[in-house]
């Protein structure tokens, strides 16, 4: 007696697959259910049935098969087939950009939906877990009542909110696609006008002061001498300039052969400073200058005349 009837268009292989696990795991529980293949027009049908003798099937093994055929079918939505989802809207919100760029495109929807850029291994758990379940009762509730269910007309009409969080990621994504996009260029542009100067001084040491501001020693630990940051954008001591901005274009201006970091860890401008001067950076793990300005108790929070800002 046939119980359950999905409908697949193009993932047949991948549910199957998933079906097939939960029936195996049914089966070491004492319930036996068959699989068989039927074609209906483009769609093939994956048909589950209880081989059970006499009369009927007892409700509660139809309840239970039921949950176990919607637990494969979410799973196969949001491991198997949300990939596909993702590329298919990005094709179609925004075929301008090529095959290259979409998929680095997917990536940051998947980073959306799963949290990944927090560095939250819960958080993504819990993300993905809570994304499963909205399905899964979507899935119990449609089972409810039908025994024959066509999955992607399922996921088109039933799991609206679904899709539309996957569009809404995929908006998301493509701003922040945007957003790398133009620093890769600005960074690579920053590369170009320190590659083309000569070096101005040796060595520069910039220590990054708790309350935000910058402090630059050349190698004999004095201040670096103003003049070389007449090409800033702004004059020291303004409080409305980006401190990370002045110190990048301050840097480049100066163009040291060496520079050292200390105190940078977690700081934007670290990742800048890296990427434009490349293998002149060094980071102190500690020293003399360290002690000096970032771990005495009584240093002072406001700015110097020999700040950076």
């Amino acid at each position: 007696m046939e119980i359950i009837a999905i409908g697949v268009l193009d993932h047949g292989s991948k549910v199957q697959e998933r079906l097939l696990a939960k029936i195996q795991t049914l089966g070491e529980k004492g319930i036996h259910v068959d699989i068989t293949e039927r074609s209906g027009g483009p769609l093939t049908f994956l048909c589950l049935s209880i081989p059970e003798p006499g009369q009927g099937i007892p409700q509660g093994q139809r309840d239970i098969l039921r949950y176990h055929v919607a637990s494969a079918l979410a799973d196969s939505i949001v491991f198997d087939i949300e990939a596909e989802l993702i590329e298919k809207t990005l094709r179609s919100r925004y075929s301008y950009f090529d095959d290259e760029e979409r998929e680095k495109i997917a990536e940051y929807v998947l980073d959306a939906l799963n949290r990944r850029s927090q560095g939250d291994d819960q958080g993504q758990v819990q993300a993905i877990t809570r994304r499963r379940n909205d399905i899964l009762f979507a899935l119990l509730d449609y089972l409810d009542t039908s025994d024959c269910l066509i999955l992607d007309g399922f996921m088109r009409f039933r799991l609206k909110r679904y899709m539309e969080q996957l569009e809404t990621a995929a908006d998301s994504a493509v701003d922040d696609f945007m957003l790398e996009k133009e620093y890769n260029e600005f960074i690579r542009l920053l590369k170009y006008f320190v590659d083309v100067q000569e070096p101005k001084i040796e060595e520069i040491h910039v220590i990054a002061r708790p309350n935000g501001h910058f402090r630059l020693l050349d190698q004999n630990g004095k201040a670096v001498d103003s003049d070389y940051l007449e090409g800033a954008p702004v004059e020291p001591g303004q409080s409305d300039v980006d401190h990370e901005d002045l110190l990048i274009s301050a840097l480049i201006t100066v163009s040291p052969k060496r520079i050292i970091l200390h105190g940078f860890q977690g700081k934007n401008a670290n990742e800048t400073i890296t990427r434009v001067f490349d293998n002149r950076v060094s980071s102190c793990p500690g020293c003399q200058i360290c002690e000096k300005y970032l771990t005495r108790l009584h240093a002072p929070t406001g700015g110097h005349s020999d700040d950076l800002t």
